[in-house]
Formats: structure tokens, C-alpha cells, sequence
């Protein structure tokens, strides 16, 4: 079996040094499948793409300045849209900006060649040949969308996805949990510093919570950058991980540093009201982790990790569902 990772990023097209769902989705493929990551081209037929037993789509809001593939992706999927062997991934966590972005390269397509893009890889081709994209703006009006793969979190509704991107049928969202690759231990640490661990220092959210804090706060990233192996620094010698919930009551999307948290017996505080409902230790606030011992810390970290792994399925089970989901494609064309 042949799959193609591809899409609007170059993290979908070019394999990032950090970790994402995207890269976990890959290396889950491949323990059944020939990976094959490829940037989308212009000059890419329908001929390229049937090469591939299923073609595996990074989409993200397509008007975000991060959507740099952005016209190579496009053309691909004016040629794909309706194949059963392409899978959407909506991996972005800005889950806020998919319906906007998407109406509004529906409604006007050529705003996706205004001179703010200009310095995207093959604007001026795609600016003379648009055939394709104008297709894949066509099918996104007026198509049924193809399955959508997205992260799926032991307290997230999939009800909840397809009304925040509203786009897209719930019965064509499929949440894919394969968290369980990434749990894996390592001995509790002690000798913390005092001082939190934020993924997102910016946060509207964070401006309140932080006044009840005693702890100063560090970033997880390196100045802009993002760099696992810092973060991971950074969380395990911490007495505590702060990740914000999305803007614009989004709530607590998927995120690598729970699962860095979870492996150094470091407790996560976030968006209570989304997780209270999912296991107690999820909802322990940040001022009640400051108030605990070491030992208390840890134990709450192991409860969290337990708990999260109870409602995880198995490494096995996770990829025998992604598998299936594939080979949805081969059944769908007989």
C-alpha cells in the first residue's frame, strides 16, 4: 500500500523536526503502508495521484499565511475532491478560522491571488492557470466534502467539531486517537523549579489566571520558535503545565506538550470546563497545583496519565482504525 502525505504547509509536505498529529498520523501509516511525503505541484494529473492507494491532505484555513503551499494544494484537490482515496486532516488548531477562511475563498476565489500572496511558490503560474483551483473552489461550494480526519481527545464531541467548522457533515468527520504512541513514561523527577511551564504566554485567558499565581511562568517556546526538545526542558522542570485553551471559547485542542507532561509526571492545568466532565484530575486548577507538595504533584500527574490512557485506545487497536479508514477508499470505488 501506497499513501501520500501532501497539503496546504510545508509541515504536510516536508516532514517537521517537531512533532504534530500530522507527523504521529504519518509514522502510525507507517506500520501498515510506503510513505511517501511530496510538496503539491501544478503540474501534477490525475495520473500522479492514482499511483497512491489513499493521499492523506493537510488542510488548513487556506487564506492563512501559513497556507504557503497553497496553490500547488488547490490544484490537487480540484483533481482529487471526489476520489474516495483522498482524506482531509484538519490539524490546525485555530479551529475558529477553517469557516471563515473557507467562505470566503468560496465567495470570492480570486482573493487567494491578491498581491498580499505574491511571494508564495508559483503564484504567477497559478495566477495564469487556474483550471484546477477554480475546480476545487467550485467542488468546496458545492461538493459533499471528503472524510475529514481530526485528533480526537477523550473530552471533545465530535458534534462540536462539525459545528465549529461548519462545513463539513458530521458523518464525514472521523476523530482518529493514536495517543497512545506517544505515552510513554519516564521516571518521576524531583528537584523542580519553581515556576510554570506556558505554551502560550499570549493568551487572553492566561492575562486573569495569572494574577492568582504565585510562580513566575516560562515559555515553552524558544523566543518565536517552537523546538520539542526545549520544551521538553522547560515541562520537566516545571511544577506544572499551563496550556490555554483555543480563542474564541474554542476550548483545549490537541497538543504535543500533554503528552511531554504526561511522560515527565508533570500535572496540566487547562480550560477546566472542557475537561471536568472527562476525569477529575483534568479539571484541578493551576492555584490548587501550586498550593500541593512534590509528591502531591506527582500523584495528581500519575492520574491524570492513567486516566488518559483508559480512554485511549490501544496503539494496536488506534492504527487497525486508521487502516480501515484508508481502505474505506478501496471499498467506496468497488
Amino acid at each position: 500500500m501506497k499513501v501520500l502525505f501532501t497539503g496546504m504547509a510545508t509541515s504536510h509536505c516536508i516532514r517537521p523536526e517537531n512533532s504534530t498529529f500530522f507527523t504521529l498520523l504519518a509514522d502510525a501509516v507507517a506500520e501498515f503502508a510506503d510513505v511517501t511525503w511530496a510538496v503539491p505541484k501544478l503540474d501534477w494529473t490525475k495520473k500522479d495521484l492514482d499511483k497512491f492507494d489513499a493521499v492523506i491532505f493537510g488542510f488548513i484555513p487556506p487564506t492563512s499565511l501559513s497556507a504557503n503551499k497553497i496553490y500547488g494544494a488547490m490544484h490537487a484537490l480540484g483533481i482529487m475532491f471526489e476520489s474516495p482515496k483522498l482524506k482531509l486532516v484538519m490539524d490546525s488548531a485555530q479551529m475558529w478560522q477553517y469557516k471563515n477562511s473557507v467562505g470566503a475563498v468560496k465567495r470570492d476565489a480570486s482573493m487567494l491571488f491578491g498581491n498580499f500572496y505574491s511571494k508564495r511558490v508559483d503564484y504567477s503560474i497559478a495566477k495564469d492557470s487556474r483550471k484546477y483551483i477554480d475546480k476545487a473552489v467550485e467542488h468546496m461550494t458545492n461538493s459533499v466534502w471528503p472524510k475529514t480526519l481530526y485528533p480526537s481527545l477523550p473530552w471533545l464531541d465530535k458534534s462540536k467539531v462539525a459545528t465549529i467548522l461548519g462545513f463539513i457533515p458530521e458523518d464525514k468527520l472521523v476523530g482518529i486517537s493514536l495517543d497512545a504512541m506517544l505515552i510513554n513514561p519516564e521516571p518521576a523527577r524531583i528537584g523542580r523549579s519553581d515556576a510554570w511551564a506556558v505554551e502560550s504566554l499570549k493568551s487572553t485567558w492566561l492575562e486573569p489566571l495569572g494574577r492568582l499565581l504565585t510562580y513566575p511562568q516560562n515559555s515553552t517556546k524558544s523566543g518565536r520558535k517552537t523546538n520539542d526538545e526545549y520544551a521538553m526542558t522547560i515541562v520537566r522542570n516545571s511544577i506544572g503545565l499551563i496550556i490555554p485553551p483555543q480563542e474564541r471559547k474554542m476550548g483545549t485542542w490537541w497538543n504535543y506538550r500533554m503528552f511531554q507532561a504526561m511522560n515527565t509526571s508533570t500535572p496540566v492545568s487547562t480550560y477546566w470546563q472542557d475537561t471536568y466532565k472527562f476525569h477529575f484530575s483534568w479539571a484541578v486548577l493551576a492555584y490548587q497545583i501550586e498550593d500541593m507538595t512534590s509528591a502531591e504533584r506527582q500523584a495528581l500527574a500519575k492520574e491524570q496519565r492513567d486516566s488518559y490512557i483508559r480512554a485511549t485506545p490501544l496503539k494496536s487497536v488506534a492504527i487497525k482504525h486508521l487502516k480501515e479508514t484508508l481502505l474505506d477508499s478501496e471499498k467506496e470505488r468497488k
